[in-house]
């Protein structure tokens, strides 16, 4: 009798049921202020210190170097810069933040923009030979479906100066 109960056990249906999971949460002050100037005005902003004058970047609360508070100085700053280095990936990975697949091949630069602050983004140019000629770039920003703070530039762009 007991090898009978055994095996009749209950049969389980696993029902899955894919539901969006929406999550707001603030970025704070600072990064609130970036965010919200890229969203609206297509622009990138950050904060000075008082004391030693140097811009931070990304804009925060305290100054790293002199461990002071580092206030409303607000500077809008330039979306142009000088590649320093590059970095041509050639597979496929995901985004992390979004899900969203980035593509094959995608190369990344550091950029040391006009105000002195470095930035590391993506490049429009996808040739090996021509990237290593690249040297000064603007940031493209998305016309629609804004709202991801850095993510709202689709990538910087090869300029002639």
């Amino acid at each position: 009798m007991t090898t009978e109960k055994a095996e009749k056990k209950p049969e389980l249906i696993k029902v899955e049921i894919a539901r969006p999971r929406v999550y707001k949460w603030s970025s704070g002050r600072y990064l609130g202020k970036l965010y919200k100037e890229a969203l609206e005005n297509k622009r990138l902003v950050t904060n000075r210190c008082p004391k030693c004058k140097e811009l931070l970047w990304p804009p925060g609360a305290v100054c790293g170097r002199c461990n002071v508070e580092a206030g409303e100085d607000w500077v809008v700053m330039s979306d142009k810069g000088t590649v320093i280095q590059y970095t041509y990936l050639v597979f496929p990975l995901w985004d992390p933040h979004y899900g969203d697949r980035l593509a094959n091949p995608y190369p990344t630069a550091t950029i040391k923009l006009d105000d002195g602050v470095y930035m590391v983004h993506f490049l429009q140019e996808k040739d090996p030979e021509k990237l290593k000629n690249v040297k000064r770039v603007q940031a493209v920003w998305k016309e629609e479906g804004r709202g991801r703070g850095l993510g709202d530039i689709l990538y910087f762009r090869t300029i002639d100066e």
